[in-house]
């Protein structure tokens, strides 16, 4: 904490500062124009023209005064945004509950529907097969009447045939009458050719009225307006804003000597309120960092944009579906969302005769530029505090398994791991087998049995995989220690490694095949071709205390996860060689490991308290962190799956997944976004009374809307 007292008495003890242009003279003037203290040599060169200042002892007070009754003035605002925060975390717990109800009702209305089309399935089949057995039973009625017919009409051919042969001519005229009669009648009963027309039968559907009708029955997503053209919360500068605040762009340079970041500030030709309120509270959070004047916190120092909108529009009644363009409103209506309170401007300006506003990146940039190297110990920041670091609430999605021996039961989930189909792999230590199950946790297969032959396995576990082709890596610790490889079948392929490995923990597979494992205890790095041959080792034990996950990037530098060094620690996968730390206790406790996503960054796994990820890019600055809002027992081992899924394996015989997105936030800081359905247990109640956007899906109210669901699908479907 810096005491502005210290200054002032600093000053009436006569302990004059050297001026930074002019090293042999002291300040002892202090610029009201340019707001700082000057030499008497300033006051003849950079200052000497139209620019007002006075002796320092007689500024002093007045200065520092003002600049107390700004920091009192920022400690408020802070307050007040701690307040909001708070709002929003509250808002952002409802929505959670509000997604969970909306896709409970969502499967509910699936299930509905799936029953109902069912029932008409089986309404239609029936009806198919009564038409059937009708027209089958005519159309054998009429079959045998034409064998009788045939038969009898047979009688009159063959007696005439004889009557030609044998007769005279007057005894054939004796029986001409008889025979015309009977030809007669053989001809007028003769079938019509086209008869077979009667007995067609089909069935006849309407796919774009489905599909319509669908559409307007199932029901449909109704979230809240967007917020964009409100202004209820719109965070002020701490300064009145610089009048080309569009047109600037700052340079932020740490203090520990890094490349400066760029903060960039859009630039709308509409100027939303929107993107106004983003601009003004990055600028504030990223001002606020700047404070932070130790040079270890840099690492993890990174803020978190956040960006603020509120709506004015009241919550519309809870809708249900409707069909046939009739709608049907509840008479439920939820409470309009209460705004949160705008905070007014300060009163204190940092300018001097009217030139310019002071905003708060332009005090940024002053802060930024000074040297921090000349203060003194007295006056550098305390770095945070371990377990200060704010995170994040997620939920998982999915879970699967329980305790046992059959298919998708667990008895030790010790190793995770996904293919390039989504397929998530386990490897179930104490029985002895590996696992395959579907991304939606449906058991697909399993291999392996105790044994120590060929296609048989002790103790597996870890897990890893061949991106391309799906070959499946195990290791297996103590008695065997070796590396199994099988096809994504579950086909054995070969062994290695019994002869050299000690104590395997972790196992990856880089982009190039090489398998790199790392063992625990001996603290050794092995890697093998995918033949089994050993490319190289090294021996970490001087960097690594206990090791238990591996990752690899694709520029041959190895991520090891160590548990009781709280951290990630980089080694060159050429040589060896230690690069880099990632993490540090307080931000990565006790980490059980680490993965690589798409975008390069690092992903870091730990159950301390909760089940906490931490997100760094490659050189260790921290992105975001998020932890879950269970709590987990012992967790074994992490996986990523493509669409940025984590997927955890626990001591409690399950397997969870969790969902989070990066997207870019402002200024260029990348912020984690969770996607917190959990589809495995019910919904939660919605409370009447509500601070976050409504977001509910208007389902059918199954005794009331029964019959015009059964009438559509009716209609649309088909008949026979």
């Amino acid at each position: 904490v810096v005491y502005i007292k210290e200054f002032e008495s600093n000053v009436n003890n006569n302990d004059l500062r050297p001026c930074i242009n002019h090293k042999n003279e002291s300040l002892k003037y202090f610029c009201s124009t340019c707001n700082i203290p000057i030499c008497k040599e300033c006051t003849t060169t950079d200052h000497s023209r139209n620019h007002e200042y006075m002796p320092l002892n007689d500024a002093g007070s007045h200065q520092v005064a003002k600049l107390q009754n700004m920091v009192e003035n920022t400690r408020l605002r802070l307050n007040e945004l701690k307040h909001s925060q708070k709002t929003f975390d509250r808002a952002y717990g409802m929505l959670q509950t509000q997604y969970h109800k909306a896709q409970h009702d969502i499967n509910e209305t699936y299930n509905f529907y799936r029953q109902l089309i069912e029932e008409r399935k089986h309404e239609l089949i029936k009806e198919l097969d009564n038409g059937f057995t009708e027209k089958q039973t005519i159309l054998t009625s009429q079959m045998q009447k034409i064998d009788e017919t045939l038969t009898k009409a047979n009688q009159p051919l063959d007696f005439s045939d004889r009557l030609f042969k044998n007769s005279s001519t007057t005894e054939i005229l004796l029986y001409k009458k008889q025979l015309e009669n009977k030809l007669n009648t053989i001809i007028q009963i003769m079938p019509d050719p086209n008869m077979h027309s009667a007995f067609e039968i089909e069935f006849v559907s309407n796919f774009q009225a489905i599909q319509t009708g669908v559409r307007n029955t199932f029901g449909y997503v109704r979230t809240s307006p967007e917020m964009a053209t409100n202004n209820h919360y719109k965070p002020r500068p701490i300064a009145p804003p610089i009048t080309s605040m569009n047109n600037a762009c700052h340079n932020h340079n740490h203090h520990s000597g890094s490349s400066p970041t760029k903060l960039h500030h859009q630039q709308h030709n509409n100027n939303t309120p929107q993107s106004q309120s983003q601009l003004h509270t990055s600028s504030l959070l990223n001002g606020l960092e700047m404070l932070t004047l130790s040079s270890n916190l840099k690492k993890y120092s990174t803020p978190t944009p956040l960006s603020f909108q509120s709506s004015t529009n009241d919550i519309n009644p809870y809708e249900l579906w409707s069909t046939g363009g009739t709608s049907i409103t509840s008479p439920i209506s939820a409470p309009s969302v209460p705004t949160l309170p705008s905070l007014p401007p300060l009163s204190s300006s940092a300018s001097t005769n009217g030139t310019t506003d002071l905003g708060v990146d332009m005090v940024m940039d002053s802060l930024s530029n000074l040297d921090y190297s000349t203060l003194p110990q007295h006056l550098m920041l305390p770095s945070r505090p371990n377990g200060s670091l704010k995170r994040h609430k997620m939920i998982y999605h999915l879970k699967f398994g329980e305790f046992g021996v059959m298919e998708g039961q667990f008895t030790e989930p010790s190793g995770i791991a996904v293919n390039g189909q989504g397929d998530i792999i386990v490897a179930d230590t104490n029985n002895h087998r590996i696992q395959v199950f579907d991304k939606d946790g449906r058991f697909r297969f399993q291999f392996g049995e105790c044994g120590k032959r060929e296609g048989q396995l002790l103790y597996p576990n870890r897990v890893a995989v061949f991106r391309q082709s799906g070959d499946i890596v195990v290791t297996e610790r103590s008695p065997t220690h070796q590396i199994q490889i099988y096809n994504q079948y579950g086909q054995f392929i070969r062994k290695f490694g019994a002869n050299v490995l000690q104590h395997p923990r972790g196992v990856c597979v880089d982009n190039r095949g090489q398998i790199i494992v790392v063992e625990c205890k001996v603290m050794r790095i092995f890697i093998f071709d995918c033949n089994g041959n050993v490319l190289n080792k090294f021996t970490c034990s001087k960097y690594l205390e206990f090791p238990n996950g591996v990752c690899c990037n694709d520029k041959q530098e190895i991520f090891i996860s160590d548990n009781r060094a709280h951290c990630i620690k980089v080694f060159s996968q050429v040589d060896g060689q230690f690069l880099r730390t990632i993490g540090s206790e307080g931000i990565t406790n006790y980490p059980i490991g680490v993965v690589i996503n798409s975008h390069g960054d690092v992903l870091v796994a730990d159950n301390h308290n909760n089940f906490n990820i931490t997100i760094f890019d490659q050189n260790g600055n921290l992105i975001s962190a998020l932890e879950s809002k269970v709590k987990h027992a012992q967790c074994f081992d992490v996986a990523l799956m493509d669409d940025g899924s984590v997927v955890l394996a626990s001591k409690d015989y399950r397997v969870y997944v969790y969902r989070y997105l990066t997207t870019p936030g402002t200024n260029g800081v990348t912020t984690a976004i969770t996607n917190t359905t959990n589809s495995s247990s019910p919904a939660s109640p919605i409370s009447s009374s509500s601070t976050t956007p409504q977001i509910t899906c208007t389902s059918p109210n199954q005794q009331n809307q029964i019959d015009q669901i059964q009438q559509t699908l009716s209609t649309s479907n088909g008949y026979c």
